[in-house]
């Protein structure tokens, strides 16, 4: 079916002039399904810790449904990078959207996003990285020391790979936000994100006190949209990109996890 590039035009020039409101409101609306997910799983958690056995289940129905969750992202991600090339409508509307954000986003609004990337920066990934894998050995969580340093190392590399089979140029902008090199797609800094903050979130419902964890949850949600909607506002990234980045990312860190929570759960059954 051919591609009215009008239409698609005007959709992008529309999506593109509403970006700041809307990010406020998916930050918002994001933040809150996550808070009410974390509370979902604390509530299961608290009914499951009365009885002595912890489900096998359970662990098993969460690994079917993380699998499932893989599968959709990597179609999705497939999706996207067919869209994209010379004259396909991915890349119109990628270009469209981008030339209107860089037009219809207020100055102080990029200024202020130009500093929130820097939240997934590779020096300050791999600060992160560092110090809470030294936290977690020394309070004696070699486990999740171990999946924390994978996840976050293992999704530089799969990023890094990715980058050199699509190659993808960037988009064409004014510097001064953000001084970017190197391919477009996918974003590093939205699979960046999604892994190390979605990756403390975790760790924020298995260890801190029991008022602390939703919030944690909340807050490395909003960390992950913020970060990602900032590639597209500094010009840095194609929305496609940041798309695809955080499929990546959330494919993943849903092995990752599901992969820690395997071993914990056959950890316990041998100890008992």
């Amino acid at each position: 079916m051919p591609v009215d590039h009008a239409a698609l035009i005007a959709l992008g020039e529309r999506l593109g002039a509403q970006a700041w409101p809307g990010f406020l409101v998916l930050l918002a609306l994001l933040t809150l399904v996550a808070g009410i997910a974390a509370w979902g799983f604390e509530h299961l958690r608290r009914r499951r810790a009365a009885q002595p056995e912890p489900g096998a289940g359970l662990l098993f129905g969460g690994l079917a449904i993380g699998a499932a969750a893989v599968l959709a992202l990597a179609w999705v991600f497939a999706e996207v990078a067919e869209g994209l090339g010379q004259g396909r409508p991915m890349g119109l509307l990628d270009e469209t959207i981008s030339h209107s954000v860089g037009v219809n986003t207020p100055p102080g609004v990029r200024e202020v996003f130009s500093w929130l990337t820097h939240l997934a920066d590779p020096i300050t990934v791999v600060l992160l990285c560092t110090g809470v894998a030294i936290a977690l050995w020394l309070r004696g969580h070699r486990g999740f020391a171990a999946g924390w340093v994978a996840a976050t190392v293992g999704n530089a590399l799969l990023n890094h790979m990715l980058k050199h089979i699509f190659e993808r140029a960037r988009p064409v902008h004014d510097f001064g936000f953000a001084q970017v090199s190197g391919y477009s797609f996918p974003s590093g800094h939205s699979s960046g994100s999604m892994v190390l903050y979605g990756m403390l979130g975790y760790l924020g419902l298995r260890m801190l006190p029991a008022r602390w964890r939703v919030p944690s949850v909340m807050a490395a949600t909003a960390v992950i949209v913020t970060v990602a909607c900032s590639r597209i506002f500094v010009r840095a990234h194609f929305p496609s990109d940041v798309l695809a980045g955080l499929c990546s990312g959330a494919a993943w860190l849903a092995i990752c996890i599901a992969s820690i929570e395997y071993a914990r759960h056959h950890r316990g059954t041998d100890r008992r």
